[in-house]
């Protein structure tokens, strides 16, 4: 019997060192990359069939497990009619010792108050803010197969009856395959919950969709498999 030991392994390892999406120009192979070096920090997708390549905006992380994530500071709000999040953090000019704060998430940008009141941490007089002081953030939600921060379709994606199978990556894949072809899981963390694995479907987990899901894998890897290795662009 297959045995496999959960360590732990968190979302955000499994998008290292890149993540495989379909071209958005020819649909082929395109690959997103972090560089960093001393001072920055950059992200960029390239096609590895065409001539397609983009920078794209460094993406501060709101979770854990990804479920939520924010696009940068203040880009194109005008054009997003969506979740936003509202935050202020500014002194107060009176008691020149506490600060106004205040973060919250709401459904769409035309929800968002005209002014927001807010009371300083410490000599707690209430002050009222528009939208010339507070940072706006556009906010979106992972979805089954697109990748969590840039939205790009995944290129390891294939349907089965219960749902999708989809993987950041070959080594994605091969984690997910020996999880799902173990008889026998235990784990070795005190929170689970945050685990990987602990996220996955309950369809996913289960051994009566083992088989089709090991033969989906299998048909991923075989895609896997056809793409020559190529040096970033």
């Amino acid at each position: 019997m297959n045995r496999f030991v959960d360590q732990g392994v968190y979302s955000l390892s499994l998008l290292k060192p890149e993540i495989w999406v379909h071209c958005p120009s020819c649909q082929k192979l395109a690959k997103i990359i972090e560089t960093r070096d001393r001072e920055s920090e950059t992200v960029k997708v390239f096609c590895t069939q065409c001539t397609y390549r983009k920078a794209l905006q460094h993406i501060r992380i709101q979770s854990y497990d990804y479920m939520s994530y924010h696009f940068n500071l203040n880009q194109n709000m005008t054009e997003w009619s969506g979740a936003c999040e509202v935050e202020i953090n500014t002194k107060c000019t009176i008691c020149k010792q506490g600060k106004y704060k205040y973060l919250q998430q709401y459904a769409r940008k035309s929800l968002i108050p005209r002014q927001i009141t807010v009371s300083c941490n410490f000599c707690l007089r209430e002050n009222k803010f528009d939208d010339s002081v507070y940072i706006l953030r556009k906010v979106s939600y992972s979805k089954v197969g697109f990748d969590p921060y840039y939205s790009y379709s995944l290129f390891l994606n294939i349907a089965v009856r219960q749902g999708q199978i989809c993987a950041y990556n070959p080594t994605h894949l091969g984690i997910l395959k020996s999880f799902i072809q173990a008889g026998l899981r235990e784990r070795k963390l005190p929170n689970y919950n945050r685990s990987y694995f602990s996220r996955l479907p309950a369809w996913v987990k289960s051994s009566r969709n083992r088989k089709e899901i090991l033969k989906a894998i299998l048909r991923l890897e075989q895609m896997a498999s056809t793409i020559q290795p190529l040096t970033n662009k």
